[in-house]
């Protein structure tokens, strides 16, 4: 019972789901999701602050929940569910990597939050970009959508492995 116990792609599957954790969180917390600029300023938003750049001069403020419109608070709750969600399958991931890999239930919970994470992902971005109909979207939105992606992959290989389709010891 160990990490020599576990096939290769369920390897894979923790380096990604790894990854997958860190771009969901990346995107939840910087001010990146949409920008204007203009001449000379520049304004950019995430779901959390809002900073404004005037000739190199950066000042950046917090959203209040006061006057938030509620699809707006909808995306802050699918991206924290969605991170969540990642951060649990990682976490049975590695438990079932490292410490208990005859415990396959584990790794199929963790398929499941894999697919949940990014169905929570999808929602998050599909609202942000039906609501805000930019033609332009920055670093935070595109990182939702690379976890969104990611998830997919996770779940698909994870559930390939767990069938014993492929990478099964």
């Amino acid at each position: 019972m160990g990490f020599r116990d576990t096939s290769l792609i369920c390897k894979i599957v923790l380096i990604l789901l790894f990854l997958c954790f860190c771009n969901a969180l990346i995107a939840f917390a910087i001010p990146y999701w949409r920008s204007v600029h203009d001449s000379i300023l520049t304004v950019s938003q995430g779901l959390w602050n809002l900073c404004a750049e005037i000739n190199g001069y950066r000042e950046c403020a917090t959203i209040d929940n006061i006057d938030l419109p509620e699809w707006f608070r909808a995306v802050r709750a699918f991206s924290i569910l969605s991170w969540v969600f990642f951060l649990a399958a990682l976490v049975y991931v590695i438990i079932f990597v490292f410490c208990k890999s005859d415990m396959k239930i584990l790794y199929a919970a963790a398929i499941y939050l894999s697919f949940a994470g990014a169905v929570w992902a999808l929602i998050a971005f599909a609202v942000y970009a039906g609501k805000t109909q930019l033609k332009e979207y920055h670093a935070g939105f595109g990182l939702t959508i690379v976890s969104f992606i990611l998830g997919l992959i996770i779940g698909i290989l994870g559930l390939l492995d767990c069938l014993g389709y492929v990478g099964s010891k």
